[in-house]
């Protein structure tokens, strides 16, 4: 049987090797079946997931679709997506530098700090922030800053200031690394600010907390530094860095932190280079839950509140090692009430779960959704 879409493509991974990730779609005469298969290097063991199409959308309307072509649909909307991910059709050569959708490099991402078994003190400790991951480069002589995913950012009084100290000579276009913030606001607020912006988008601050660079972390925060010291402006600002030598002393950063409305702490071994596109062991994340991002593969309801009129909605998300798991969707009931009507749009998503711990299987013990991502 020939299938009706069919699409492989490849990502280079931050260690160097290269993973498939391929979609299929087969028309089984009274459904269709889209496979999805994953695997971590090229011939490795792939984690395979099927969705059955047994019935089209907005049937009797103009915009009807068979159950054929709502499955391919969804599996081209998949691949679009994992093309601004970074993955490329043509596959790359081992030990190629991980990139997004807009071939430049992903940032360095922090590793839970419970999960990293052994580190020294001193170490750098620094506010960890609740806003958007930006970068900031140079691309043909024009700053341009982007999402952790790959997303031009339109924030556009942070890029002038910017485009200014590289004009002047005080900036060569050496990735900067930070997050879009303002604080007090939420994340959701923030995100919107971003997305399209207005007026109120100028309180918005860029928080740069790293560079990219081989150097030693100190060097690279006293490069940054001196960087931001030139502008004097108030939209690019350094994320301040402590250096603490014992248990105690982080303990009290963290608690320090936390009482000023952050979300954590950031805890940097000293001595280690920036590295591109990777969970390192040298970037540690500090809080007091646990979180991390699920894909959506699913939406169900929970029993309705006939009394208010309200319904809740259910997604049903899976972990990296391929096990699904149920969460109740985030907000009030108002907005759960929304995510039961609306929410098979944000198949494909990922949602943002506190959890307390992982059980033996890798799933997140008493989940609580916090927020769908939207890349802006």
């Amino acid at each position: 049987m020939n299938p009706s879409y069919e699409q492989l493509l490849y990502k280079a991974h931050s260690n160097g090797k290269i993973g498939t990730w391929r979609v299929l779609v087969e028309d089984e005469g009274h459904c269709a079946i889209m496979t999805v298969a994953a695997a971590k290097v090229i011939g490795g063991k792939e984690v395979i997931t099927e969705t059955e199409y047994a019935a089209g959308k907005n049937i009797g309307r103009a915009n009807e679709t068979s159950y054929l072509e709502q499955a391919v649909s969804e599996a081209r909307s998949k691949v679009a997506k994992k093309i601004d991910n970074g993955y490329t059709e043509t596959k790359p050569e081992e030990g190629t530098v991980a990139t997004n959708g807009l071939g430049l490099i992903k940032p360095m991402l922090a590793q839970p700090i419970e999960k990293v078994k052994q580190w020294d003190y001193p170490v750098m400790v620094q506010p960890k922030l609740d806003g958007h991951r930006m970068l900031a480069t140079v691309v043909d002589g024009k700053a341009i800053l982007y999402s952790r995913q790959g997303k031009l950012l339109d924030v556009e009084h942070i890029r002038e200031k910017l485009q200014t100290l590289f004009d002047r000579g005080f900036w060569d276009g050496k990735t900067l690394d930070g997050e879009v913030y303002a604080h007090g606001e939420t994340l959701q607020t923030i995100s919107s600010l971003v997305k399209k912006p207005k007026p109120e988008s100028t309180k918005l601050v860029y928080h740069i907390y790293d560079m990219v660079s081989d150097m030693t972390y100190p060097d690279r925060h006293l490069e940054v530094t001196t960087l931001v010291e030139t502008l004097d402006e108030l939209c690019v600002v350094v994320v301040d860095s402590v250096e603490v030598d014992n248990k105690e002393e982080l303990d009290s950063l963290h608690a320090e932190a936390i009482g000023h409305g952050y979300e954590g702490t950031i805890v940097r071994q000293s001595d280690f280079p920036y590295g591109v596109g990777k969970r390192c062991k040298s970037l540690m994340k500090k809080k007091d839950f646990q979180d991390a991002e699920f894909e959506i593969v699913g939406l169900t309801k929970g029993k309705p509140n006939r009394r208010q009129g309200t319904e809740v909605g259910i997604y049903r998300c899976k972990t990296d090692k391929g096990v699904e798991f149920s969460v109740t969707a985030p907000g009030d009931a108002d907005e759960k009430h929304e995510h039961a009507l609306s929410g098979e749009e944000h198949i494909g998503k990922y949602l943002t779960v506190q959890f307390f711990n992982l059980t033996a299987d890798g799933c997140p013990f008493h989940p609580v959704a916090l927020r769908i991502r939207e890349d802006v």
